[in-house]
């Protein structure tokens, strides 16, 4: 991630679309590791799309991959600004 970056520029890369609310909802709701597949099955959203969300979202640290048989993704949940925003969405009622 780049240090240089403000906390602006941050919060719009990582929400900056509507697939990327989408894909941070279904990896908080989900609480584990799922695939580009899940991510599409859950989402709805364009594999293609989902994959340059993905890299957005790793780039400010928003999201781990790891890579076993598949390549996996996770919330990174010891990063400040996803630990408020699945708070939010909790207490807005977007997740469980």
């Amino acid at each position: 991630m780049d240090n240089r970056r403000t906390s602006k520029e941050i919060i719009e890369q990582g929400l900056g679309t509507l697939g990327k609310i989408k894909i941070l909802k279904s990896l908080a709701e989900d609480g584990r590791m799922l695939t580009v597949y899940v991510l599409h099955n859950k989402t709805r959203l364009k594999r293609e799309d989902i994959k340059r969300n993905l890299n957005d979202l790793m780039e400010i640290s928003w999201v781990k991959e790891t890579k076993m048989a598949n390549r996996m993704y996770t919330l990174d949940l010891h990063n400040e600004y996803v630990i408020q925003l699945v708070s939010f969405f909790r207490s807005v009622g977007y997740i469980d």
